[in-house]
């Protein structure tokens, strides 16, 4: 049986794997102890402890017909690592400083450069 179905890669999720917490979809007849160590197999990880919920599906109307379908639904784990420990595949980049544009690459920085520059300030209004 595949316990793993997916990894869950949203907003939310790249929070929680901030804090060391990964987010998978499984399967439904799985437990906490199954999920635990597929995931230490599979990523060669410490768990520290494993949280599981159930999503509701839900019904959504397919476009110019009478059909409805179920859609969504399943087992969700929540995966808490040992501190220190995170899985680097998923993992999302660490946050870079700003990148320069290439015009900006190419000029030397000045630390004075508005004084270099004519500024000209033209004001516009109504006139009495």
């Amino acid at each position: 049986m595949d316990i793993i179905k997916k990894t869950i890669l949203s907003e939310k999720a790249y929070r929680l794997m901030e804090r060391g917490l990964y987010t998978f979809l499984v399967d439904e007849r799985a437990t906490k102890k199954q999920i635990a160590k597929a995931v230490k197999n599979q990523f060669s990880v410490d768990i520290k402890k494993v949280n599981v919920l159930s999503r509701a599906t839900k019904t959504k109307r397919i476009a110019k017909t009478r059909k409805e379908t179920e859609v969504g639904g399943g087992k969700k784990a929540i995966v808490y690592l040992k501190p220190g420990q995170k899985i680097a595949v998923l993992s999302p980049k660490a946050a870079e400083g700003p990148k320069r544009s290439r015009e900006a690459a190419k000029e030397p920085k000045t630390k004075n450069s508005m004084k270099d520059k004519d500024v000209q300030v033209i004001s516009e209004g109504k006139e009495g």
